[in-house]
């Protein structure tokens, strides 16, 4: 018995692990992580934040998803601007970005995803560039998952919806 468990919960670390190097792109439409485990139903230790609640399309904005308590890191991540269910625009990340990188569902850099980091590289508060399409003229709203660990994950936690206007 004591066997099969250990073999249970080494097979569950190693499966939990296994997109420890960014979302897969099955995750694109529903932003559901594909852990052996449910996502929380509680309210979410983290908000999703932007810089201005009107941009111009074409123009670049900032989006940051914070912890609320600095216990709050953010270990995994999947974002996207969405209008509906549909990603649009890009991401631009820094070129010594450690955490996220780029991941296309819909078009390349429509999505950010974390990669794979040391734990120290786990941070409260992330900041990103988001690109509106030129021809844009709707509202958006950031949609993310955040992971705490492999196990401890929400899904759906949105901003404010941002106007975007030609």
């Amino acid at each position: 018995m004591k066997i099969a468990c250990a073999f249970m919960v080494v097979a569950l670390a190693v499966y939990a692990e296994a997109y420890s190097e960014g979302a897969p792109t099955s995750a694109c439409k529903d932003m559901i992580p594909r852990h052996p485990v449910e996502p929380k139903k509680t309210p979410a230790p983290y908000i999703v934040t932007t810089n201005t609640k009107v941009v111009k399309a074409g123009t670049p904005l900032e989006v940051t998803i914070s912890g609320k308590t600095p216990k709050d890191t953010i270990k995994g991540l999947m974002l996207q601007a969405r209008v509906g269910d549909q990603p649009v625009g890009t991401f631009k990340l820094a070129p010594n970005e450690q955490l996220v990188q780029l991941l296309k569902c819909s078009n390349a850099g429509d999505t950010v995803t974390h990669k794979k980091h040391d734990a120290s590289l786990d941070r409260q508060t992330i900041t990103l560039t988001w690109v509106p399409p030129a021809d844009l003229n709707d509202e958006v709203k950031f949609r993310a998952t955040i992971a705490l660990n492999g196990a401890v994950f929400w899904v759906g936690v949105e901003s404010a919806p941002i106007k975007v206007s030609l």
